[in-house]
């Protein structure tokens, strides 16, 4: 397993040269450029343009792209024009935020999807299954947009049961238990959100699954040996019906991890996701560059820890 592993890694690496490629020539097409943020406004035409010469603005594609590289090795992604901060640290100060929603919105999500799942399959065109079938149908038609402006208006506005966005109140001292509590307390809401939005497809692979194991050859052989029905379910059906809401975990992963983008913007959320539209609504593209390449990366890095849940969860499946 560990050799399949190896193998898939070094397979990444050319994936990955490929799309910081794909990635850098993209940006480097858009309109501006990174003198945009970083020169005094009032700079004569003249002055400018020699900037844009002694910066390398009209060097080949491929010189940008090798210098570019070179200085991401060496853990340089650049310098963002609108916080003033190199690249690396802003995403930095973001990324702790985007991973404790992204691990509370999964577990929600997964809670509700595996239990809802598993009642619509078991109980299929009874009342709760159509109830939980027209969830799905509503769920799957909400914007998330919409669906966060109604939380918050709702939930925070009207009820104040939550905070209506940020991370956390300024009046906590970072570090203190009450800190930690109240970031807790922030992500409650956009959590509840994206897990109530994530999890259609969890339910509806869950009970399409059990539904067709439920009259399967070997349900039906064990069904006639006198097998309890508790037993054929928990062993049997609900084992096997996991297999494909296993197989879409590492996506799942890698998207809650790239940031839920538009909850973040809606709830204010200081993460990854809400750090790239205010990047491209301010044209700082030294940031929007190293983002869409990590949410890449993550993307790509999906695929092999879904084939590796995949085998730890069936060991028949042998990854190649």
């Amino acid at each position: 397993m560990w050799k399949t592993i190896v193998k898939r890694v070094l397979i990444l690496v050319p994936q990955v040269i490929i799309l910081s490629l794909l990635i850098f020539l993209l940006a480097n097409f858009m309109p501006g450029d990174a003198l945009t943020g970083k020169i005094d406004p009032g700079v004569s035409p003249a002055r400018l343009e020699e900037l844009r010469r002694q910066w390398g603005y009209y060097d080949p594609w491929y010189v940008k792209y090798g210098r570019w590289v070179q200085n991401a090795l060496q853990g340089d992604l650049g310098e963002s024009t609108a916080y003033k901060l190199p690249v690396l640290q802003l995403i930095g100060q973001r990324a702790g935020n985007t991973f404790w929603l992204a691990l509370m919105t999964m577990a929600i999500s997964y809670g509700i999807g595996i239990l809802l799942g598993i009642i619509a399959g078991r109980y299929q065109n009874k009342p709760a299954d159509k109830a939980i079938v027209f969830y799905t149908f509503v769920a799957l038609a909400m914007p998330t947009v919409v669906f966060s402006l109604i939380n918050i208006f709702v939930f925070a506005f009207k009820l104040h049961w939550f905070p209506m966005g940020g991370s956390v109140d300024v009046v906590y001292t970072v570090g203190t238990l009450p800190y930690y509590r109240d970031k807790l307390y922030h992500m409650i809401l956009p959590a509840l959100t994206g897990g109530l939005l994530y999890t259609i497809g969890t339910i509806q692979f869950l009970r399409n699954e059990i539904i067709d194991y439920k009259n399967s050859d070997f349900v039906v052989t064990a069904r006639s040996k006198g097998v309890p029905e508790k037993k054929i379910f928990s062993r049997h059906i609900f084992r096997n019906a996991l297999l494909p809401v296993a197989s879409f975990m590492g996506y799942d992963i890698a998207f809650l991890l790239g940031g839920s983008i538009f909850i973040e913007y809606v709830f204010s959320y200081p993460g990854m996701g809400r750090l790239f539209i205010e990047s491209i609504l301010r044209r700082d593209y030294a940031v929007v560059n190293a983002l869409i390449i990590l949410f890449a990366v993550l993307t790509v890095l999906g695929t092999l820890l879904s084939d590796i849940i995949m085998t730890v969860v069936d060991p028949r499946i042998r990854i190649k």
